[in-house]
């Protein structure tokens, strides 16, 4: 016998906006994220909250989407990946751009959830150190081994922007 899983209407602002859903109760936010919203850096990889690739914003909070449920989500804010450069004045946010200026990427599947966590850290203690913003990026997992490349965006994120950064993604391959 198949067990019925129950479903249940939730209102979420995903990236600034208001969305309604009918979702099943025991659904993950992660799920609702790539299959509903189309919200593709939300990404899937260890299913158990430990690897940070699906860490989204929950108003302002980084958390592991593949553990919460979307209706504990219910009239709260989610801000993803994506929708951090909304946030900002500029096309990426300082944290996406510390990243991109540090080359801190190789297969890029980590670097979302990274950038997301490190933006959720410094917006909360704009004065954090390196040290502290690498403690707030313990639970996210990078298989490549770019942690080098990592560190130095998030040492460029805490000292700011200089005029040697790049602007876009193509002027760091170039």
């Amino acid at each position: 016998m198949t067990e019925r899983t129950e479903s249940r209407p939730v209102e979420v602002a995903v990236d600034g906006r208001t969305r309604a859903f009918d979702v099943r109760t025991d659904e993950t936010l992660l799920e609702t994220l790539r299959d509903r919203c189309g919200t593709t850096s939300v990404r899937y990889c260890c299913g158990i909250g430990v690897c940070g690739t699906c860490t989204v914003l929950l108003d302002g909070d980084a958390v592991s989407s593949c553990l919460l449920l979307t209706v504990m989500a219910e009239g709260r804010q989610v801000t993803t990946p994506q929708g951090l450069a909304a946030t900002s004045c500029s096309a990426i946010s300082s944290a996406q751009q510390a990243f991109v200026d540090a080359g801190a990427f190789q297969c890029s599947y980590c670097i979302p959830g990274m950038a997301l966590a490190a933006q959720a850290a410094i917006d909360r203690d704009p004065e954090a150190s390196v040290d502290h913003l690498v403690d707030e990026l313990a639970g996210n997992l990078c298989r490549c081994g770019s942690y080098p490349q990592v560190r130095e965006a998030l040492e460029r994120l805490v000292s700011g922007p200089t005029d040697d950064t790049a602007t876009t993604p193509e002027e760091v391959h170039q």
